[in-house]
């Protein structure tokens, strides 16, 4: 996460692309739950193969050390998985 001009959290963006299905007609749409990923979009195309995107949440510890007037400017930051 990063902060805005205002002090508002923001999500950085993040994108993942894939030019090989751009153009292939998709014949299945699904969102299904793997129980070991957790949800999972699968698109099925007419020609045989599929894109499958497994959504899951990781749990992360984000401590920063920082003077109350500059909470932007941490002296120390540590992230763990």
């Amino acid at each position: 996460m990063v902060r805005s001009s205002n002090g508002a959290r923001t999500m950085t963006e993040a994108k993942l692309d894939f030019p090989e299905v751009v153009g292939k007609l998709v014949a299945e749409l699904f969102v299904v739950e793997d129980p070991e990923f957790g949800k999972e979009v699968l698109v099925r195309f007419s020609d045989g193969t599929q894109l499958s995107i497994a959504v899951g949440v990781r749990q992360v510890v984000d401590a920063r050390y920082c003077n109350e007037e500059t909470p932007d400017l941490p002296i120390s930051h540590r992230q763990s998985l």
